[in-house]
Parts: C-alpha cells; sequence; structure tokens
C-alpha cells in the first residue's frame, strides 16, 4: 500500500463495487457526489430521461432537459435560466444503444473524465 494511503481505504472502495449494473452506476454517481462539489448529478438518455441519478427531483428534471445540448457545447437562454446560480457540466458517454449524457449542476466535479468512463464500462457490461 502506497504511503499516506489511510488504511483501509483499498478494502473500503471494493466494499462499494457491485455487479449489478444498475447498483454499481448508483454507487459511481455516489462517489463522484462525494469528491465533487455538486447538488446533483445524472446520467441522461438522447431523449432526456434521467436513467439514473443523485439529487433534487427537480434538478434532476433540469439535467434531462439540457444535458445533450450542454454536452455539444450550446448554452441556450433556457438552459441560462435554469442553471442561474450554479454551473452544468455534461459530457456524452457510450452507452449500449447510443449515446448518453453524464450531467452535473455544481461548481466543480472531481475526475469528470473519469466518471464518464466509469459509467461507459458499467454500461457496457
Amino acid at each position: 500500500m502506497p504511503s499516506g494511503t489511510p488504511e483501509g481505504m483499498s478494502i473500503e472502495r471494493r466494499m462499494r463495487r457491485s455487479g449489478d449494473p444498475n447498483e454499481a452506476l448508483d454507487l459511481l454517481l455516489e462517489a463522484v457526489m462525494e469528491r465533487s462539489d455538486v447538488s446533483s448529478i445524472a446520467v441522461v438518455d438522447a431523449r432526456g430521461f434521467v436513467v439514473m441519478g443523485r439529487g433534487s427531483k427537480q434538478e434532476l428534471a433540469i439535467l434531462g432537459a439540457i444535458a445533450a445540448p450542454v454536452a455539444a457545447g450550446v448554452v441556450t437562454t433556457t438552459c441560462e435560466r435554469l442553471t442561474e446560480g450554479t454551473d452544468v457540466m455534461a459530457r456524452k458517454v457510450k452507452g449500449p444503444e447510443g449515446h448518453l449524457y453524464l450531467a452535473a449542476l455544481g461548481t466543480r466535479v472531481g475526475r469528470m473524465h473519469d466518471a464518464a468512463r466509469g459509467v461507459e464500462r458499467i454500461l457496457a457490461a
């Protein structure tokens, strides 16, 4: 174990994994929220349906509505109005039946790139 790593860290990480894709996705979103400054995070499909999310129902609905355009770099006036007072981050991820979006509301997402790869890995299983 590398020096400076708290004892039990790798054990706790293994305990928070799951072979069930739904549970694994939920655990991943929980972990991203814990290491980030976000109030909500979700995996959203191309229709705007929240596949899995954490946060208030209102914020998850907002993420459903804006994830795809934000991931494409389009910030509409509706998006600006819905996200006033916070930031939105979104990234396109590969799903088993097309693209999905990992999106969050807040000021910082820790390792968004790694989180997106994790979503892709879970969905490919």
